[in-house]
């Protein structure tokens, strides 16, 4: 299983990085051929948007992994020993459940524009792939944090520290 993560986590690191250096490219060009040549590229900023997407969505499943959550230190850094355990399970609980609402509502929504054939504006771009990638990738961020939670569940991971270590 760790073999298979790692995989999915360069995969994911390298849409991330290729997403975030087409949209640096795609505002330089924009930024240069509006004050230049007084010419903005056209569609750039839909281009931008559907690339925004994919790296938030990207970014989803090794946010989970990690269990970059967010909390308040406040209250939370001062809990040990059973406390801190059941902590951690509520956190997880609450985000699997978020994120199957949001895996869900994706594949809904990448059903209708699928079926309803949108595209955006300027380039005419459809819309669908990239919803359903987001669902896909929503999804498995559920997963992710599922099975984080059923390993705290059966007390195979000692606090947040051992779950960061190791997702078999």
């Amino acid at each position: 299983m760790a073999v298979i993560w790692t995989w999915i986590e360069r995969f994911l690191e390298l849409v991330i990085s290729l997403c975030l250096l087409a949209m640096v490219g795609i505002t330089v060009i924009d930024v240069a051929g509006r004050y230049f040549l007084n010419a903005p590229l056209r569609g750039g900023y839909e281009i931008s948007e559907l690339l925004m997407g994919m790296t938030v969505f990207a970014s989803l499943p090794l946010a989970s992994r990690a269990e970059n959550h967010l909390t308040i230190g406040l209250l939370t850094d001062n809990l040990q020993g059973p406390s801190r355990r059941w902590h951690r399970i509520a956190v997880l609980l609450i985000s699997a459940g978020s994120l199957a609402f949001i895996g869900w509502r994706m594949s809904v929504q990448a059903g209708i524009v699928q079926g309803s054939g949108a595209t955006t504006g300027s380039l005419y771009i459809p819309i669908w792939p990239f919803a359903g990638a987001m669902a896909v990738l929503a999804w498995l961020s559920c997963l992710v944090t599922t099975v984080l939670l059923v390993r705290a569940l059966a007390g195979l991971d000692r606090d947040a520290h051992a779950a960061r270590g190791s997702l078999e």
